[in-house]
């Protein structure tokens, strides 16, 4: 093969391999984008809500409204499942998904500070995975933290006998919320 011959193949095949790398990286900044501005909705969402029940009901009163707002994070919104999960369960519905585990682990023993805000898993063609760390809020320490009140103890108990998500402090890691997609 000439030297000729030699650079137009290479220069084929980088170019093949380009448009491949730039479909595939196009596709996935697609898929973040989407899955961060679905998050984003429905943490905007729970959030208020949450803080609305909080504010006319109470700490007891909101727990009420938690449990009715976050199953509902775990339905399909368009071509996204959504989901959240902790190392520190609440509600055993939550347990985390296969792909999940070795990112709550390493959550786990990373640093907030060095955390990515955002994670792309590839899980197969056209199959994304999308996990954005969750972190205790002043809010959320009203029946996560290591402090909480006799009648929120009494409540938890009731609606979650299995809890395990109290004594967080303020800013730590409380878990992943995550979307599942398979494009259709």
């Amino acid at each position: 093969m000439n030297k000729h011959t030699q650079w137009v193949v290479t220069v084929f095949f980088l170019t093949v391999i380009s448009a491949f790398a730039s479909t595939d990286l196009e596709a996935d900044r697609k898929a973040i984008d989407q899955a961060h501005g679905t998050t984003e909705a429905i943490r905007s969402h729970f959030k208020k809500s949450l803080q609305k029940a909080f504010k006319e009901k109470g700490a007891v009163g909101a727990l009420g409204e938690c449990k009715i707002q976050a199953p509902q994070m775990g339905v399909q919104t368009g071509t996204w499942e959504v989901g959240r999960t902790s190392h520190k369960l609440r509600n055993p519905s939550n347990q985390p998904r296969a792909w999940l585990k070795p990112l709550l682990e390493e959550y786990q023993k990373t640093p907030v500070s060095q955390h990515q805000k955002q994670r792309l898993v590839i899980l197969g063609p056209q199959h994304y995975g999308y996990v954005e760390p969750i972190y205790v809020e002043a809010v959320c320490l009203n029946c996560h933290g290591a402090q909480i009140s006799s009648e929120v103890q009494k409540e938890l108990k009731g609606l979650y006998p299995q809890d395990q998500a109290t004594g967080f402090k303020l800013g730590d890691f409380r878990g992943l919320i995550w979307l599942e997609s398979r494009s259709p």
